[in-house]
C-alpha cells in the first residue's frame, strides 16, 4: 500500500516538475527577436484615440518624451505573470530611459480601471495605456494571431517594445517570438541605442 502511494506521489511530483518546466522554462533563456509588425522607418499611428490608466482619452504622442516613446505592449497586466513581470522590472528604468529623452509607456488590452489598480499596487512610475479595442495592436501588426475570435486572450499584442520617434516613425523594435520570454531592461537600452545611431 505505501509502494503505491510513494509511486503515486512522485507521478504527482514529475507531472508538476514538467509542467513548471514547461511553463517557467523559456523564461530562463535569452528571448528572441521575430519579425512581425511594421517595418523600421514606418509611421505607426501616435495620434490614435486610446484611454490612460485613469480612463480618460489620451494618446501616445501625448504621453511621449523630447525624442519619443519606448512603447512595452503586453498582454495584460492582471492574467499574464509574464507581462507583469516585465512591467515591474521595466519600472527600474523609467528613470534612465526618459534622461534620454524618451517615455517609457505600457500599452495592453485591458480595461483602464485594471491598468489603474495594477499600477497602484505596483507602483508603476510610467503612464499605462489601454486599448480595449485592439486599434493600435492591429494598426502596427502585433496582434496576438494564436487567440482567436471567443478565447479570453483574443485582440491580446505579441509581447513587445517599440521605440518610436515623436512624429510616429519606428525606430526600433523587439517583438518576442514567445510570450514567456521578454526583453531585459539591458536590452530595451540597448533598443534605445540603436535607434539613435
Amino acid at each position: 500500500m505505501l509502494k503505491k502511494l510513494g509511486l503515486g506521489v512522485g507521478a504527482i511530483l514529475v507531472l508538476l516538475l514538467v509542467a513548471a518546466a514547461w511553463f517557467l522554462g523559456p523564461a530562463l533563456f535569452p528571448p528572441t527577436n521575430m519579425q512581425a509588425g511594421e517595418t523600421l522607418g514606418e509611421r505607426v499611428p501616435v495620434d490614435m484615440e486610446l484611454r490612460n490608466e485613469n480612463g480618460n482619452v489620451a494618446s501616445i504622442s501625448d504621453v511621449a518624451g523630447e525624442n519619443g516613446t519606448v512603447l512595452v505592449m503586453v498582454r495584460s497586466a492582471d492574467w499574464c505573470p509574464f507581462c507583469v513581470a516585465q512591467l515591474k522590472d521595466h519600472a527600474a528604468i523609467a528613470e534612465d530611459i526618459a534622461s534620454q529623452g524618451y517615455r517609457l509607456v505600457g500599452l495592453s488590452y485591458d480595461e483602464p480601471e485594471l491598468l489603474a489598480d495594477f499600477a497602484t499596487e505596483q507602483e508603476i512610475p510610467y503612464a499605462l495605456l489601454s486599448d480595449t479595442e485592439s486599434r493600435f495592436i492591429d494598426a502596427v501588426g502585433l496582434r496576438d494571431p494564436q487567440y482567436g475570435e471567443g478565447h479570453m486572450a483574443e485582440g491580446v499584442p505579441r509581447a513587445s517594445v517599440l521605440v518610436i520617434a515623436p512624429d510616429g516613425t519606428l525606430k526600433a523594435k523587439f517583438v518576442s517570438e514567445d510570450y514567456r520570454q521578454r526583453p531585459s531592461n539591458e536590452q530595451v537600452l540597448e533598443l534605445i541605442a540603436s535607434a539613435t545611431s
